[in-house]
C-alpha cells in the first residue's frame, strides 16, 4: 500500500491510470463499445477535474476509492505508478496564543532510498532533509488563514537523478466559543466563524464532542467561570465568574 496520504494517493493513482491504462488496453478504447470508458479516462487526465473531485472527498473516502481502483486496475493489467512525493501534514491545526511547531515529513513512491529535500514556506530553517518542522503562527484578524509548505526533492529513480516538487497547505484555526445566556448551549467555531464540527470541547473537567454546526447542548447550565478548551487550546471561560 502507498505511504502517501489518502487524497494524494488517489490523485497519484488517477494520474498514473490515465497515463498508462490506454496503452495497456492495446487499442480497445477505440472500439465504440468502450466509448464511455474512453471519455471517462479523458476526464481523469484533466488535473482541474481531478482536483475538484478530490477537494470534495474525505480522507476516508479517498483511501477507500484508491484501494478499489488499485484492485480493479490489477484485474486488467499491472499497476504502473510514476514516482511521486507528498508532504505528510495535518489538514488543519488549532492554534492558540503561541505558535505551534509540528513535525512534517515526506512520503514517497517509486524513489530510491536516500532522497532529501530543500524546504520552503512555513518551516523552520534546516539543512536539506526528508523531514522539517512546520511553524504554525496564530491567525490574525477574522479571515481564513493557511500555512503553505513546499519541498524541492532531490532523488533518484532506478539510479537516474531527478527533482520532484511537493506542496501542501494547512488551515490555521484559532478557537472561539460562543455561550448562550442560559449557559446551556455552546457554539464552537474558529476565528473566521467556521463551525468546529466533531471537535473536542472541554468545559472544565467535562469533555464533549461538538455536533452539527459546532454545537454542544448541556442538560444543566455550565458553572460560571469554568475554563473552556477547544481541541486542547484555551478558548476563554463560561461568562459570569471570576477568573
Amino acid at each position: 500500500m502507498s505511504a502517501l496520504p489518502p487524497r494524494q494517493r488517489l490523485g497519484h493513482l488517477v494520474r498514473s491510470l490515465a497515463k498508462y491504462l490506454p496503452a495497456q488496453l492495446d487499442g480497445l478504447l477505440e472500439h465504440a463499445r468502450f466509448k464511455d470508458g474512453a471519455e471517462a479516462l479523458q476526464r481523469l487526465a484533466d488535473p482541474a477535474h481531478v482536483d475538484k473531485a478530490l477537494a470534495r472527498m474525505s480522507p476516508e473516502e479517498a483511501g477507500w476509492l484508491a484501494d478499489l481502483l488499485t484492485e480493479r486496475w490489477s484485474w486488467i493489467a499491472g499497476v504502473q505508478l510514476d514516482p511521486e512525493v507528498a508532504i505528510v501534514v495535518p489538514e488543519e491545526l488549532w492554534v492558540g496564543a503561541e505558535a505551534l511547531r509540528v513535525p512534517v515529513w515526506l512520503a514517497a513512491v517509486g524513489l530510491d532510498e536516500g532522497f532529501e529535500a530543500v524546504w520552503e514556506g512555513a518551516v523552520l530553517p534546516s539543512p536539506p532533509a526528508s523531514t522539517a518542522t512546520l511553524l504554525a503562527r496564530p491567525p490574525q484578524g477574522k479571515a481564513p488563514e493557511v500555512a503553505r509548505l513546499r519541498a524541492q526533492v532531490r532523488a533518484s529513480v532506478k539510479g537516474q537523478r531527478c527533482v520532484l516538487i511537493a506542496q501542501a497547505q494547512v488551515a490555521l484555526r484559532r478557537p472561539a466559543v460562543v455561550v448562550s445566556d442560559d449557559r446551556r448551549r455552546l457554539l464552537a467555531q474558529d476565528h473566521s466563524g467556521r463551525p468546529a464540527v466533531g471537535c473536542r470541547l472541554e468545559i472544565g473537567p467535562d469533555v464533549h464532542v461538538t455536533g452539527a454546526g459546532g454545537l454542544v447542548e448541556l442538560e444543566v447550565p455550565a458553572p460560571p467561570g469554568v475554563p473552556l478548551k477547544l481541541e486542547g487550546i484555551p478558548a476563554g471561560r463560561i461568562p459570569g465568574g471570576n477568573p
